[in-house]
């Protein structure tokens, strides 16, 4: 949601108990202007939308709506999913006039602030960004049963915009999707997802074919640097914020992650643990240097012997295991082995706790 800055000018009075005349008080600082990137408030996690409905869609007019997804390379920071709309009988129009609307990797930094505020501006326009934070992206593909791949995810958050959008009444009869695998497959994925109610387009590159596409490709990547640029590190004398783009192909990254593994805690949450380059990261004893190693030691993979479960849990069996299998009920199902962990080298028994 859009974040304004209201003012509330009033007189006060001074200690000595006479009035400040209002001609002396300084001037109020200017409301943020909606129309600008920095007037966006933007969550770690969550969604943000345009507070209001294009005025076509909320008298029910049939829309068109485009998605697309920023940052699903990075190794830092959040993965945001964007999506823009407007009336399909306004498209001639709104197509003309945002002609410079492109595919947002095609367009520089300071190009693709300037188009997003020209969305901003465009009542036409509808919008909304998915913002995923790299702490909900290792949770989801760290999971030990059941990790939920990244193109699943994707896949959620595109549903997830469009039934945003039909939940606020837009009537979305056109989507145009940027593809994740095989187009023609998650056309057909999506169609069965809404039932037939919307007739989907999905291609490669959908972001530089379709105007609706390229606008929450904009949208998207817009708020994706932006929410890095505002990041505030959560874990206590961390404020090293020279990490570059969060590509792990970024120098600047990289050395960010040398300086930054810790023996305990592995990284700041800004950090996808999930990704490959920080998990070698953590792996790599070797690239440790001598003042890392004496500070944090390093990331160490221990073995412990494996136990087993508590005898009433082992033997612990489903209804269904009693019906069908007769053996199991003589016996009971095989002790479980409780699984190999990851622990970590230097750690001493806690004995006692006292404020910092």
């Amino acid at each position: 949601q859009l974040s304004f800055e209201s003012l509330d000018v009033r007189r006060k009075s001074r200690r000595d108990g006479s009035s400040m005349d209002s001609s002396t008080a300084p001037p109020p600082a200017p409301p943020a202007d909606p129309r600008k990137v920095e007037a966006v408030a933007i969550p770690v996690d969550g969604l943000i939308e345009a507070p209001q409905l294009p005025p076509k869609a909320r008298a029910g007019a049939a829309c068109k709506l485009g998605i697309d997804e920023a940052g699903r390379g990075p190794v830092l920071g959040a993965m945001t999913f964007g999506c823009c709309y407007w009336a399909v009988e306004e498209d001639a129009d709104v197509e003309r006039d945002q002609e410079e609307i492109n595919d947002s990797k095609q367009l520089t930094e300071d190009q693709r602030a300037k188009l997003f505020e020209r969305v901003l501006d465009d009542d036409r326009l509808g919008w909304a960004v998915e913002v995923v934070s790299a702490a909900r992206l290792s949770r989801e593909m760290l999971r030990k049963k059941a990790p939920v791949s990244l193109n699943a995810i994707s896949f959620d958050a595109t549903c997830r915009l469009i039934q945003r959008a039909l939940d606020r009444n837009v009537d979305v009869v056109e989507a145009y999707v940027d593809t994740v695998g095989d187009p023609d497959v998650y056309r057909d994925r999506l169609t069965r997802h809404f039932e037939g109610r919307i007739s989907f387009t999905v291609a490669k590159k959908a972001d530089a074919l379709y105007k609706c596409t390229g606008a929450a490709s904009i949208c998207a990547k817009v708020i994706r640097d932006e929410s890095l640029r505002r990041w505030v590190f959560e874990e206590r004398g961390l404020d090293d914020r020279d990490f570059g783009s969060g590509y792990p192909s970024d120098p600047a990254c990289v050395a960010w992650l040398r300086r930054n593994a810790h023996a305990v805690f592995g990284f700041p949450a800004l950090a996808r643990f999930s990704w490959q380059p920080a998990k070698q990261r953590l792996k790599d004893v070797d690239a440790v240097d001598d003042d890392t190693r004496a500070h944090f030691a390093f990331v160490a993979e221990v073995e412990f012997d494996e136990e087993q479960e508590d005898s009433a849990v082992a033997n612990t069996m489903k209804i269904t295991e009693w019906a069908t299998a007769s053996k199991k009920k003589a016996r009971g199902p095989a002790p479980k082995k409780r699984r190999r962990a990851h622990f970590y080298r230097r750690l001493e028994t806690l004995s006692s706790l006292a404020e910092l």
